[in-house]
């Protein structure tokens, strides 16, 4: 597995087992979970019922880390609301001026992501501040 992801360009990345922290997915079950928890109530044979509204909102709301909803700045837009979908957007499309309105919105994407990762490199500098107050220092194994 390791000579194809080298021969594709791919840098594998591996979680530590049993160490939910350094997994993204556990971190978004961990959210998942109470949201779930609260909108189901009593009834838990319908909590799949509700997992597209919960997911409509973990995915459109704005995180701290980044400043930007993960909507946002996997799409370069705001998700629409299920109210909104019924509205048919062929005609923006269409139109003669889509071409030209990209060069901007492309350039303001680009922006926004690089943003999003001064913000996240930001926070993870103080996460490691204060985890690195409460360590005591490597002992000196010099003798």
């Amino acid at each position: 597995m390791q000579q194809v992801c080298h021969v594709l360009g791919i840098d594998q990345i591996l979680t530590p087992f049993y160490h939910p922290e350094a997994n993204p997915i556990e971190r978004k079950n961990r959210d998942l979970k109470p949201q779930l928890a609260i909108l189901v109530g009593q009834d838990h044979a319908t909590w799949d019922s509700h997992l597209a509204a919960v997911r409509y909102a973990m995915n459109s709301a704005i995180t701290a880390s980044t400043g930007f909803s993960p909507a946002y700045l996997t799409f370069g837009r705001e998700l629409r609301a299920p109210s909104d979908a019924a509205t048919d957007l062929r005609a923006i499309v269409e139109t003669d001026n889509f071409i030209p309105n990209i060069t901007p919105h492309l350039k303001q994407m680009s922006m926004a992501l690089a943003e999003a990762r001064d913000i996240h490199e930001r926070a993870q500098a103080i996460q490691k501040k204060y985890a690195d107050e409460g360590r005591r220092p490597p002992p000196d194994y010099k003798r």
